[in-house]
């Protein structure tokens, strides 16, 4: 006769394993698209110094040429932002599965409980999962972040020498000192609305379910 088989667990251990697939793609694509932004930032960085320093070409094409290239930089860099964001949403939501899954692990086998490091619903452990809602500093140093910054100081850059062709270097000045931080604070209002929304999303999903977090 055929030996039964445990289908709760067999499924569990599937879905645990495919969450973790999930994961790492998200990690990997994220990775890889931030890695292609900062060496597409450093190169056009690279181009238009040298353009600057050895004045080729000569006359308006200049210019155009520099602002054609931050133009490019910019609007790769809010691609590339939009896309992170999204990423990072992704990867925060496996996350939660992935603990949801622990839980009912753990839970099938209370014994081992203790020997569970990594965070369950009942017990979060050495290994505390991020939370969704955190102070902003930590959005901003992360890879959505730093592409924000970029994006802003482009923004920054691209107003004040618009205002520079027709007014003085203090007034330049002085609009690229504002729109560099309402640029950031920008960009930063995005990536909170977006993990404030999965957060929602996440914890509505747990009540309806019952599976809230006995943590706090």
């Amino acid at each position: 006769m055929a030996q039964d088989t445990d289908v709760p667990l067999t499924i569990a251990l599937a879905e645990y394993e495919h969450l973790r697939e999930l994961s790492r793609a998200v990690h990997d694509q994220s990775a890889a698209r931030f890695t292609f932004f900062l060496a597409v930032a450093s190169a056009a960085t690279a181009v238009s110094a040298g353009l600057i320093t050895t004045g080729s070409p000569d006359g308006r094409a200049r210019p155009a040429v520099l602002a054609g290239v931050g133009v490019l930089v910019l609007l790769l860099g809010i691609s590339v932002f939009a896309r992170q964001v999204e990423l990072n949403d992704r990867g925060r939501r496996y996350a939660v599965a992935a603990t949801v899954l622990r839980t009912y692990l753990a839970r099938r086998a209370p014994d081992l409980t203790a020997y569970v490091m990594m965070p369950t619903l009942d017990d979060h452990g050495p290994f505390a999962p991020e939370p969704f809602r955190r102070h902003w500093f930590r959005d901003l140093v992360s890879q959505a972040g730093m592409i924000a910054l970029l994006n802003s100081v482009l923004l920054g850059l691209a107003a004040a020498l618009a205002v520079l062709a027709a007014g003085p270097p203090w007034l330049a000045v002085t609009v690229a000192a504002l729109v560099v931080p309402g640029a950031v604070a920008a960009h930063l209002r995005v990536i909170r609305r977006r993990i404030a929304r999965s957060a929602d999303r996440v914890g509505t999903v747990l009540a309806d379910r019952c599976l809230a977090s006995t943590t706090g």
